[in-house]
């Protein structure tokens, strides 16, 4: 999700999408090989976390003075991304897999709020904005919870809880208490159409290839100062000096005359692969699914010098009167069902390790290396990470956009 997602789609789009690009499934020795894959890196070492995070027991504040679920307004507001179940991509399957349950359970349909991207979705709630629920990725967390205006979930409510990803979950724990409830991962990395490009390495490089001007398409994000640092061998590029921003800056400003279009949502993305306006692009893996599932020739590359992953979770704001509403809707998220739509449709990880599925599309396993017990590790996969100074990073992303 640096879903992240930052924007992971950004609007709704009347275009029809392929359905169940794969038809395929995941067993549950595959999934929970993932997990474990997930488990074993080093992910979250950037991130603040408890001790001994929750693992299916209440870490809320005590439920006796809140009114039962059957007292509370319902009308659920979700503060989330566009495809997460406001019915943008796949209207019928979004409510299906993602909150047919909570509906059933509660008889409320959630209304969504969508924000374009994490910066923006924060910024908008730091200026006073409130709703029940919200879908930030793990490099904000810590500004949420700064924020002071969540607070922690009860998970002792959210019977699919334990059977989440406890590494994953732990990034979602502050001082003992779950702020966030993790659900969906992916990838970025370079994605180029096989029938009409001839890359010189598997590398970020592609996305700067000067043979290719006119037919390249970057991310609308400041994130493209971190790949920019990968490239050029940066030691860290979630935390460049001056020098290195400015190094960085200045070489996008010289490559920029080679990009088509910053894109803001996957489908654009997509939709300008499939229409042949570029053929080179930061890519997620929802755009290398909806490519794919359009039968276009794409790869997903494994450039050398890493890809990045993200990973969000869902947040509750202090101020609900849908307390008991909010962690049925989370609960619905965090299902096998949700994690079957997030696999099949975006091609998009999920936390929940109980996944009983039939199998995962050879597709699926060759474009992400999920054979692969290292794919998730340094320096193959870089975790999306806070920036500290992101005002500074802004503000060369800004130059780069004006140039």
């Amino acid at each position: 999700m640096i879903r992240g997602p930052v924007s992971r789609r950004r609007r709704s789009m009347s275009n029809t999408l392929p359905t169940d690009p794969f038809g395929a499934r995941i067993d549950r020795r595959g999934f929970l090989g993932i997990s474990a894959i997930l488990a074993a890196t080093g992910l979250l070492a950037a991130c603040k976390k408890a001790e001994t995070p929750g693992a299916g027991g209440a870490t809320g504040p005590s439920p006796s003075a809140r009114p039962p679920l059957e007292q509370e307004p319902g009308g659920l507001q979700v503060y989330d991304w566009a495809g997460y179940g406001d019915g943008s991509y796949y209207p019928k399957e979004e409510r299906l897999y993602l909150w047919k349950q909570y509906q059933v359970a509660t008889g409320d349909t959630p209304n969504f709020v969508l924000f374009e991207d994490d910066d923006t979705g924060y910024a908008k709630v730091a200026a006073g904005a409130r709703y029940d629920v919200v879908h930030p990725c793990a490099y904000r967390f810590g500004d949420w919870v700064a924020l002071g205006v969540l607070q922690p979930w009860d998970t002792s409510l959210i019977s699919n809880f334990p059977s989440l990803n406890p590494t994953l979950e732990a990034s979602g724990n502050f001082d003992g208490d779950q702020y966030f409830i993790v659900t969906d991962w992916g990838f970025a990395a370079p994605m180029y159409r096989a029938d009409l490009v001839e890359p010189k390495e598997d590398s970020w490089g592609i996305l700067f290839d000067d043979r290719y001007g006119g037919k390249i398409s970057w991310w609308d994000s400041l994130n493209m100062l971190v790949i920019a640092g990968y490239y050029h061998g940066v030691p860290n590029p979630w935390a460049m000096t001056d020098d290195e921003l400015a190094q960085m800056s200045e070489f996008l400003i010289s490559k920029k005359h080679l990009v088509k279009f910053l894109w803001g949502q996957s489908y654009d993305l997509f939709r300008a692969f499939k229409q042949e306006e570029v053929w080179i692009g930061y890519a997620w893996p929802d755009a290398w699914s909806y490519a794919k599932g359009a039968g276009l020739d794409v790869v997903y590359m494994q450039p050398k010098e890493g890809r990045t992953s993200w990973y969000c979770g869902f947040g509750l704001f202090a101020e609900t009167q849908n307390y008991y509403h909010a962690h049925a809707y989370v609960d619905s998220w965090a299902s096998t069902k949700a994690a079957e739509f997030l696999l099949n449709f975006y091609a998009y990880g999920h936390t929940n390790t109980a996944v009983d599925l039939s199998k995962i599309s050879e597709d699926i396993v060759k474009a992400f290396s999920l054979d692969d017990p290292t794919v998730l590790e340094e320096p193959r996969t870089h975790a999306e990470r806070p920036i500290e100074r992101r005002d500074v990073y802004a503000e060369h992303w800004s130059e780069v956009k004006a140039a």
